[in-house]
């Protein structure tokens, strides 16, 4: 293998491209009807009637990046069922705000109550995401069952027209593709809208 010229001993550089990633923080969030009163009360979070809260909306709709945003804005965390588990016992368990993204699958219905409860006590914050509201959540044990039906919610609703086409730029933009927007409000209405 050759060398190009005047690198002679030295490892070719690689080019680097940046590429968007998801938005880290609201603003860089499209909003439309769908979504902005669930936005709004996520930035809010120290007007939550309740230190505990749920996201809620169906696969696809932005929980995960909303929680994600929301734990990188409040200076918390975002976890998973298993980092939470993985991290238990840790610093960050003690932290002041955790996303728990999914809320509502694979957490001991005890773990999931004693961070509700250790949120009430010390005026943490914990948000919770799910696809249906946590009332109708299936649990066994009854405290549990009572704090969730308790719990103010957020809710994402399907994509409206504005979000939409919205998305579809951003989405377009991220993949360095960047159409007149007559070109995307032509594409919008003829795409189906789903998350």
């Amino acid at each position: 293998m050759t060398k190009p010229a005047g690198s002679e001993g030295e490892d070719p550089v690689q080019a680097s491209f940046e590429f968007a990633g998801p938005p880290k923080r609201f603003s860089d969030i499209d909003r439309g009807s769908g979504n902005a009163a669930a936005i709004s009360f996520l930035e809010n979070a120290d007007a939550w009637p309740f230190p505990v809260a749920c996201l809620i909306g169906p696969p696809r709709s932005g929980k995960t990046t909303l929680a994600m945003v929301w734990a990188t804005e409040i200076g918390g965390f975002y976890h998973t069922p298993e980092t939470l588990e993985e991290n238990r016992g840790s610093a960050e368990r003690a932290a002041t705000a955790i996303a728990l993204d999914p809320g509502d699958q694979g957490l001991p219905e005890n773990t999931l109550l004693s961070l509700i409860n250790q949120a009430s006590e010390r005026g943490n914050r914990l948000l919770l995401t799910g696809a249906v509201p946590p009332m109708v959540w299936p649990v066994e044990n009854r405290d549990l069952a009572s704090r969730l039906a308790s719990l103010p919610v957020a809710e994402i609703h399907p994509p409206d027209a504005e979000m939409a086409t919205a998305r579809l730029y951003s989405l377009l933009r991220r993949h360095f593709t960047t159409p007149p927007m007559d070109v995307v409000r032509y594409l919008s209405p003829r795409l189906k809208r789903s998350y």
